[in-house]
């Protein structure tokens, strides 16, 4: 059983520090762990240079980007039973170097769910689509979590697509300064267990989630919400499902009904990646492919509007 661990921060940094106690925990369970420094990577972002559908969505070499070690990194992954990722929270978020990855590697092309809607498997997968449990890893200087609130959202975006099952994940803060994770034996103990519930994980098949258990969503263990106005519903908007607010002895307290349609709205379910599909085959038969020429042809107005469009220093003529 292979784990392997991506990490977006510094090399030698707090997000490394972190990974690699949780890959020695693992490690120390009987599993096979590697580790790979995004920043040692050369990987582009995404230029969303196809009119219709990425070019990899078949061929991942295919990507006009095709030299760098973005296949490399897809083939990492798909060859991995386990998955663990850690990254810096920069201005609320993971630094831009985490959606880039995310972007690149993940996505429709590593949807596990397309087959069930008999789209063919992409050849490069080669059987390998599988649900693969995992950790998240988002470490911040902050005091406490009100400037890291974003960073397992975020985290949480890579997991989707290839069906990555979350069972532990730790919101580090107060962990500023370079070297600052070995000092805080607190954290340090939080990574070690993490690693042992994704290596636990591995080798029982058992995917279930591991963590803390005090958080107010039930699927992916966060406490956002977002509330519909002008009544008691509410919305998780990591993985989509929802439920009803209410006051019950002063406390905030969510019901949370076990429900086809939140089934069918589960981010973290291949039921819901399901339903993001067929939303989209939906959109474009029903309000693209009919009007197709129409949409070429307004616009042509905003194409020939060329004038407001700076060319920045490096695209100038020297």
């Amino acid at each position: 059983m292979k784990l392997t661990a991506f990490s977006a921060g510094r090399p030698g940094g707090n997000s490394e520090i972190y990974l690699k106690e949780a890959l020695m925990a693992a490690e120390a369970k009987g599993v096979e762990v590697e580790l790979i420094r995004l920043t040692d990577c050369d990987l582009h972002n995404c230029r969303d240079c196809s009119p219709n559908f990425c070019l990899a969505q078949t061929d991942v070499t295919k990507c006009p980007y095709g030299k760098d070690d973005c296949a490399w990194l897809v083939e990492k992954f798909l060859d991995s039973d386990g998955y663990i990722i850690a990254a810096p929270v920069f201005s609320l978020t993971p630094s831009s170097l985490l959606v880039t990855f995310r972007d690149r590697v993940f996505g429709p092309k590593m949807d596990v769910a397309s087959a069930d809607l008999g789209m063919p498997e992409p050849e490069f997968v080669k059987g390998r689509f599988k649900a693969r449990p995992g950790g998240l890893i988002s470490v911040g200087g902050a005091l406490t979590e009100h400037w890291t609130s974003l960073g397992i959202p975020t985290l949480y975006t890579t997991t989707f697509s290839a069906q990555t099952e979350i069972v532990d994940h730790m919101n580090v803060f107060g962990v500023a300064d370079r070297f600052a994770a070995t000092l805080n034996e607190k954290w340090l103990q939080r990574a070690h267990a993490l690693g042992e519930h994704v290596a636990d994980a591995m080798l029982t098949g058992d995917h279930s989630w591991r963590g803390d258990t005090d958080r107010v969503c039930p699927t992916c263990h966060l406490d956002m919400l977002m509330l519909k106005p002008g009544t008691n519903e509410v919305t998780c908007p990591i993985c989509g499902i929802s439920g009803t607010i209410s006051v019950k002895d002063g406390v905030a307290v969510v019901d949370w009904p076990d429900s086809e349609e939140n089934r069918a709205q589960n981010r973290q379910l291949i039921d819901g990646k399901k339903t993001h599909l067929k939303e989209i085959f939906y959109c474009r038969a029903t309000y693209y492919e009919p009007y197709e020429a129409e949409a070429k042809e307004k616009a042509k107005k905003y194409e020939s509007y060329k004038a407001c469009v700076l060319t920045p220093p490096s695209r100038q003529k020297k």
